[in-house]
């Protein structure tokens, strides 16, 4: 197979693809896709190229019908006794929603969730909005996090589903009411004589003939129809299949081109080598890496129509396929090449088994066979999927690969020649600042409409005062005028307020401290006191008790009779006692006048401080009073009001800046398909997509 050169810069659709078809002019296209609502049939632009360019190359468009459909996400509280339901995406409820099989679109419409962490990102302080929107937190991510326009059907059993095994019969009721709510709202932003209720007839009709049909049977059918209705007539040499017939596996497609790829994860020559290549591709990228499915996995599913999905692996002699309930296919077999395994799987499962590689090793199986058309950002392995390939072939390995080929439109560019008016989504509405617009004056607009709504972003990321805020609302909504100047007036109000509490807080401070002071000085001069006993009072008091103490003593111990000369004595020593008691006790009294005059000083700076405590509490009281008035109160509650009205602004704005610039640009790549036949019956949108579409070629 000759090789192509690196990856090359987009160039007009024709000049791509009769370049390609010429370096291989017997490889079919191929198409891959879960849902026919959505992107796919848009690729009918490179059919239309292809008529000109290879009217004889074969093109298929395959339902990629092998995933599991989507089920209910494990956090979702509803209860609901239908086996399918349609759901919104939001942050809340649905946070871990993830559908591909069953989601559509309405017009301008898209998966865009602007989540609560993207929300913070951008300046909103969420946290505070939740405090105060009625509901709470749960509501706030329920209302206010939803991808506009955009809805999924998901599965609500607890056993996980295959695509293709979903029965159409089950799922037709919620499908129609998924179809009518996209044509409905679409209706209502082109106008009603323009619905396209075409897919919607066909999709009762084929429901109501195919009772016993699945989902991926419909989608079929409808591919066809929609990729001729996009298209405004035929369509190229176009088959139609699903990746469960693509990758069906048994003894009879084994030698396929497709399943190259599995041999080389089970020829001992090359097992390792491709393993490791595997692993090293998708290490760091948050994909499994094949240890993590279990010993001796590969990078293949098993799909057992009726039993699910799971991982194959090879280990000592045994075959397990990982479904939700492991289906051990052997336990002495060890197949080298992929005839053996294809014989051991149809034995055990039978004919309809498909073996479908995982998300990195699915590009590289179906290249051997065909050139993958992808629309541009479609596929974010495929990156790992080249790093892979080019590590095989370092080592050795040969491994011949048709290249990609990625389609990128001007979707909304190509609106410039279509004669039609669009009535105006709110959130699309505030960004153009019209309620109605022609398709050339939004074709003109939209690139620059998305530059501002991301300056917009930028600029409500900066405003971090709530002042800040609301001036620049100020700017956008008179209203905020009148509500920034309230908010003046009120912050000016709690201003005051807050000097007056200050004032009061301050004043109750100090009289703590002289309190504090004043007591620090009683205790001082309670200090002063004892010591002024100690050293003044005491000695005197200790002299007195030892001068009656004497007396007593020389009372108790005198003789019964006494001479003459003992009596004068002891009358004489008697009255020097009293003589000296008398002194004593002057001095002492003396004394205590003194020490009086410490407990008066005491008792005084007692009282002052507890005057000071109590006008400190005083203070406080009227400092609580004013704080906690009717009037304080009211004030912080209209400011908080503001605020929350301001930060809830802020809110809407970044949410619809997401939805407008996430959501046109995520569109212009991968435009819903029969929105074309809905604004642009007479094909004149579609044509301006086929003009202006480029393509580029991507070497795997």
């Amino acid at each position: 197979m000759p090789e192509l050169s690196p990856d090359s810069s987009p160039s007009f659709i024709n000049d791509v693809v009769r370049d390609l078809h010429a370096r291989f002019p017997q490889t079919p296209f191929l198409t891959l896709g879960q849902t026919v609502l959505w992107d796919e049939p848009v690729k009918a632009a490179f059919c239309r190229v292809l008529e000109v360019a290879a009217p004889e190359a074969r093109m298929m468009a395959a339902v990629h019908d092998t995933d599991y459909f989507a089920k209910l996400p494990q956090d979702y509280s509803h209860q609901t006794e239908e086996k399918f339901v349609m759901l919104p995406h939001n942050d809340g409820s649905t946070r871990g929603l993830w559908s591909a099989a069953g989601e559509i679109s309405c017009l301008f419409g898209a998966e865009i969730v602007p989540s609560r962490h993207q929300l913070a990102e951008n300046g909103v302080a969420f946290d505070r909005v939740a405090r105060d929107y009625e509901g709470g937190l749960d509501a706030l991510l329920e209302d206010e996090t939803a991808a506009w326009g955009w809805r999924a059907l998901v599965g609500t059993q607890a056993h996980s589903l295959i695509a293709g095994d979903v029965k159409l019969h089950e799922i037709a009721p919620v499908l129609r009411e998924q179809i009518s709510w996209a044509l409905t709202q679409s209706a209502q932003i082109v106008g009603e004589k323009n619905r396209f209720d075409q897919l919607l007839d066909w999709t009762n009709e084929y429901s109501n003939s195919n009772p016993n049909a699945s989902l991926s049977d419909l989608y079929r059918h409808l591919t066809p129809r929609l990729w001729s209705a996009v298209r405004g007539g035929g369509s190229c040499n176009l088959e139609t299949s699903t990746s469960l017939e693509l990758f069906r596996f048994n003894a009879q497609t084994s030698h396929l081109p497709r399943f190259r790829f599995v041999d080389l994860f089970l020829n001992s020559a090359t097992r390792d080598t491709a393993r490791a290549c595997y692993d090293d591709a998708v290490r760091g990228s948050g994909i499994y890496t094949l240890s993590q499915f279990g010993d001796g996995a590969t990078p293949f599913d098993a799909v057992v129509p009726g039993r699910g999905r799971g991982t194959l692996r090879l280990h000592h002699g045994s075959i397990t396929v990982e479904t939700e309930t492991p289906i051990t296919i052997c336990t002495d077999c060890n197949p080298t090449n992929v005839q053996d395994l294809a014989r051991v799987l149809e034995a055990q499962l039978g004919a309809g088994v498909a073996l479908v590689g995982k998300a990195v090793a699915l590009i590289s199986m179906l290249a051997a066979e065909f050139i993958f058309v992808f629309h541009e950002k479609a596929s974010s392995y495929t990156s790992r999927t080249q790093e892979m390939n080019r590590c095989l072939r370092e080592r050795g390995v040969d491994l011949p690969l048709f290249p990609m080929l990625r389609l990128r439109y001007a979707t909304w560019d190509a609106l410039q020649n279509v004669d039609a008016d669009f009535n105006l989504p709110p959130h699309l509405a505030r960004a153009f600042g019209t309620q109605y617009i022609s398709a050339r004056d939004f074709a003109s607009r939209w690139k620059t409409v998305c530059d501002e709504q991301d300056a917009l972003r930028e600029h409500l990321k900066s405003c971090v005062a709530p002042r800040d805020l609301m001036q620049f609302l100020a700017t956008r909504d008179r209203s905020w005028s009148e509500k920034l100047n309230e908010y003046s007036m009120l912050r000016e109000q709690l201003h005051r307020a807050r000097e007056a509490s200050q004032k009061l807080q301050h004043e109750s401070e100090i009289l703590l401290q002289q309190a504090r002071e004043l007591n620090a000085q009683a205790a001082q001069s309670e200090t002063l006191q004892g010591e002024h006993w100690r050293r003044e009072v005491q000695p005197l008091r200790a002299r007195l008790m030892d001068i009656r103490q004497g007396a007593l003593e020389q009372i108790e111990n005198a003789p019964a009779k006494l001479s003459k000369d003992e009596r004068r004595a002891m009358a004489e020593q008697g009255a020097r006692d009293e003589t000296e008691i008398a002194q004593l006790n002057e001095q002492i009294e003396e004394k205590n006048v003194q020490r009086n005059e410490y407990s008066l000083q005491i008792q005084s700076l007692r009282e002052q401080s507890r005057e000071c405590k109590s006008a400190s509490r005083d203070a406080t009281q009227n400092r609580l009073v004013l704080e906690r008035s009717e009037q304080t109160r009211g004030v912080r509650t209209a400011i908080r009001a503001l605020e929350y009205q301001a930060e809830l602004a802020r809110l809407g704005l970044v949410r619809d800046a997401i939805a407008v610039a996430d959501g046109l640009r995520t569109t212009n790549y991968r435009p819903t398909a029969w929105w074309f036949p809905l604004v642009s019956p007479d094909g004149a949108w579609f044509e301006g997509l086929v003009e202006t579409a480029q393509a580029r070629v991507e070497e795997l």
